[in-house]
């Protein structure tokens, strides 16, 4: 605005001389907390004496006014990275880094977040869908987006409405059916670790059995081993190893957790802890469980890439490749693109475990234990198909029981 003085054009309106000798109004009121209020509209009366109207009706609803009018959206984005992402896993905060420094700051980072109306954000779901990001990627972002309203208003206090939230289900991205957790069958799994060398072998043994994330499987140190009897034997999760090399402890206290293993894992255990003996520990503190000759925790990069030339040499008993897509090339002789989900990777040693927990009848109670969930209701929905499977064919072989167990039972043998 000029800093001339402004011109009274009706009450609550008021213009001062722009560019070109163009009008630009301004409004003026007092909100619910009797505070007197200004703001700029536009070289249009029209808009002016609407927005005044809002603010009005505003202070007559008693509308509480933001506690800070003049917060920015970038401001409420640094308080919410620095503060509440923080503690995060390093790959969920990355991708907020990637959303906030990429996308939200260049477009809303200078602008009042007072000012910021659902149009706008309508508008900037098409030009990210124009720029050619997925749909995935813009849920995204707006997760960042709304993560940063919901810091500002617990911690900034500020009170206005969440703009983003008045988005109607047809502007809001639509990520779709995410693909179906590719597990491994039980010859797949048996060939794959055959065909693993050293004591990756071991790793995927852990992870097949317990359903450990990579990061949890190369936290574990000897202290994390309880082999004394191998019986009796247990693997307790405490810590993970980042995938910049630091272990650092697990982010819930139900990720913590101890679980018996088989005595076939066990033995595989102690004998790798044998075999490794001579290897220390790094300052003085317990030696890692898988490690280098160095005694640094094994890298999750060097291990997915062990894993995948496992799969690419492992064969069936009767000879053939058991995932035969990863040597086939294209007309070039180079290897082919392999889509994602095509494959298991080393998550799917987890869903691999679930899913057998889960096709046992054990229920997700059992599962949610095993993988180190918060509760069973994460449980369900990650694994919402295997479970409503399970369940219905327990009930199905409980129905066809109790309907023709008695007569078959008095049939005998033939």
């Amino acid at each position: 605005m000029s800093d001339r003085k402004a011109t009274r054009v009706e009450r609550g309106i008021y213009y001062k001389p722009g560019a070109g000798g163009k009008r630009l109004y301004e409004i003026l009121w007092r909100d619910s907390a009797g505070c007197l209020k200004r703001r700029a509209t536009g070289p249009k009366i029209s808009v002016a004496r609407r927005e005044l109207t809002a603010e009005l009706a505003k202070r007559d609803r008693r509308e509480p006014a933001p506690t800070n009018p003049r917060l920015s959206f970038g401001k409420a984005m640094d308080g919410y990275f620095e503060n509440a992402v923080a503690d995060l896993r390093d790959t969920t905060r990355d991708g907020h880094r990637w959303a906030i420094d990429n996308h939200l700051r260049p477009r809303f980072g200078s602008r009042r977040m007072d000012r910021i109306n659902a149009d706008e954000w309508a508008s900037f779901i098409r030009d990210c869908r124009i720029a050619g990001l997925a749909e995935g990627s813009i849920e995204t972002i707006l997760r960042s987006a709304r993560g940063t309203y919901g810091y500002a208003a617990r911690r900034l206090g500020w009170t206005a409405p969440n703009t983003l939230a008045k988005l109607e289900r047809r502007e809001l991205p639509s990520p779709g059916e995410k693909l179906p957790h590719r597990l491994f069958t039980e010859e797949e799994l048996a060939a794959t670790l055959q065909s693993a060398s050293s004591q990756n072998r071991i790793v995927f043994a852990v992870a097949g059995t317990v359903g450990s994330r990579i990061s949890e499987s190369l936290g574990l140190t000897e202290d994390n081993l309880d082999l004394a009897d191998l019986d009796d034997a247990s693997v307790r999760f405490t810590h993970q190893v980042t995938r910049q090399g630091q272990r650092v402890p697990l982010k819930t206290e139900a990720a913590k957790r101890t679980i018996e293993i088989p005595r076939s894992l066990a033995v595989m255990l102690a004998d790798h802890m044998a075999r490794t003996a001579n290897r220390r520990g790094i300052g003085g503190e317990p030696r890692y469980v898988f490690c280098s000759c160095s005694g640094r925790p094994l890298s999750q990069r060097n291990v997915s890439r062990e894993l995948r030339r496992a799969m690419k040499a492992a064969t069936f008993e009767n000879g053939s490749l058991a995932f035969p897509i990863l040597s086939e090339t294209d007309q070039d002789g180079k290897a082919i693109k392999v889509k994602r989900g095509v494959l298991p990777s080393f998550h799917s040693f987890r869903h691999t475990a679930a899913s057998q927990v889960i096709a046992e009848g054990d229920g997700a109670e059992e599962a949610s234990w095993l993988l180190g969930h918060a509760d069973s209701t994460v449980t369900r929905r990650v694994y919402i198909e295997q479970i409503a499977s399970a369940e219905r064919s327990s009930k199905r072989r409980a129905k066809l029981e109790a309907r023709m167990g008695s007569t078959l039972a008095g049939l005998g043998a033939t």
